[in-house]
């Protein structure tokens, strides 16, 4: 059971490595002048463009990719906007090694990121507030 409970602290600990690297990225694309933004398609035809700090939509339509794109190069004509997920990409995320089953692991760390966490914390020995702090989903 220890190394149950080692492994999910392992998960948390990279979780919250990781997004400190992802938010270090930001931060340094910022300070170049990029705008960093989220969005995309979330229907057959609708889109949306969203400023990634902010939450502001910035764009939206029903006009399928081509509007999408038009959209993207009309705000953003001097390419100063990077996706989200491009930074996510750029940045090496950290693997947690363990003996477990792949399948399990996958199940486990979703649960350890996603999970209740006064549940996680009694299990593993954390307080609820540093399980919370460390499956900060961005």
């Amino acid at each position: 059971m220890s190394d149950l409970k080692t492994y999910i602290q392992n998960v948390l600990e990279a979780n919250h490595a990781d997004n400190e690297r992802i938010d270090e990225r930001i931060e340094q694309l910022e300070s170049e002048g990029h705008r960093i933004v989220d969005g995309g398609q979330i229907g057959e035809t609708a889109w949306d463009i969203v400023d990634w700090r902010t939450n502001e939509i910035l764009a939206a339509g029903d006009d399928g990719l081509d509007g999408f794109v038009a959209a993207g190069q009309e705000l953003d004509p001097d390419d100063k906007w990077i996706h989200y997920d491009r930074v996510v990409e750029d940045v090496e995320l950290t693997e947690v090694d363990t003996d477990l089953p792949d399948g399990l692991a996958a199940v486990v760390e979703d649960w350890a990121l996603s999970g209740d966490t006064e549940e996680i914390a009694g299990f593993i020995g954390w307080t609820a507030e540093k399980v919370e702090r460390y499956q900060d989903a961005r």
